[in-house]
């Protein structure tokens, strides 16, 4: 009962809050120069030095904080290169998702940032993207299609924050925006099914959770698509968090939801000391979540 009065209640309001949407304005439809391929060798080299530094301590937020400032320093003074501009992307997402989760309003502001900071690293990774999506009849799902491999971590980490951002925003902001996630994250998947740990498939074992049969749903296709990812890396526990939290739920599977949250909060999260942070991130939602049992099943 309080599942269905919840998809009711976000029905009714998302309506209005798609509105907003729609008046988003664009990197691409914005008057501005494109960013350069200057890189962290110009004069915001030592910024955007500063801001790996502090991201390699992510554990607070006071330091993914200090990451994302100096990157944006190293921005303003020139260093607008994909790999700065996806690392702001990346940083953005990881702020909500992992401090943010239960400030709604700062968790969608860094979210939007992260969709903001994506636009600019899609338009610094393909400057045929750029020209198709300034043109009036531009189509971003085709546009998308010019990316190449330099821009997959652009296109990754950009529908990772606009997903998110869509979700937390409303039903139908969701609805209205998943065609162009999906185009996008198809694209990453066509590229490199391993990256980011198998993300691409992580995703699609996501959304074929979320989206309703009649926008895509589909159990099956989720179950496998989260198989596919714990596959190509079984260590990542935010596979199993997702799928906890949307498959199981789905299926109304309480004994998968609780096996799969056990399972990560009894994994090492240094298994893998790159995203150490990130899988100490996974372990706090799957606390959170058994928490919450009794509201979700």
């Amino acid at each position: 009962m309080l599942k269905r009065f919840a998809v009711l209640t976000l029905l009714g309001t998302s309506l209005v809050l798609d509105a907003g949407c729609a008046g988003r304005t664009a990197a691409w439809q914005q008057e501005q120069t494109s960013p350069t391929e200057a890189g962290p060798a110009d004069a915001g080299g030592s910024m955007a030095a500063a801001g790996d530094a502090a991201w390699a301590e992510r554990d607070t937020l006071a330091k993914v904080n200090e990451a994302i400032a100096g990157w944006e320093k190293a921005s303003e003074a020139g260093a607008n290169d994909v790999a700065t501009l996806t690392k702001l992307t990346r940083a953005y997402y990881y702020r909500a998702d992992r401090f943010l989760r239960a400030d709604e309003g700062a968790y969608l502001e860094s979210m939007n940032k992260g969709v903001e900071w994506g636009e600019r690293a899609l338009v610094a990774a393909s400057p045929a993207f750029e020209e198709a999506m300034r043109g009036k009849k531009g189509k971003f799902q085709e546009a998308v299609l010019l990316v190449g491999p330099e821009g997959i971590g652009a296109m990754y980490w950009y529908a990772s924050c606009l997903g998110k951002w869509a979700k937390r925003t409303g039903f139908a902001v969701l609805l209205g925006q998943k065609d162009n996630i999906k185009a996008t994250m198809t694209h990453v998947l066509e590229l490199d099914e391993k990256f980011y740990h198998g993300g691409p498939h992580r995703y699609f074992g996501a959304y074929y959770s979320i989206a309703p049969g009649f926008a895509g749903g589909d159990t099956t296709k989720s179950d496998e698509e989260f198989s596919a990812s714990l596959k190509i890396s079984p260590y990542f526990l935010g596979t199993k968090v997702l799928k906890a939290e949307h498959y199981a739920v789905k299926m109304d599977d309480e004994d998968l939801f609780k096996s799969l949250l056990e399972e990560v909060l009894a994994a090492n999260p240094e298994e893998v000391a790159e995203i150490a942070p990130e899988m100490r991130a996974e372990q706090e939602k799957a606390t959170e979540l058994l928490e919450n049992i009794d509201e979700l099943f």
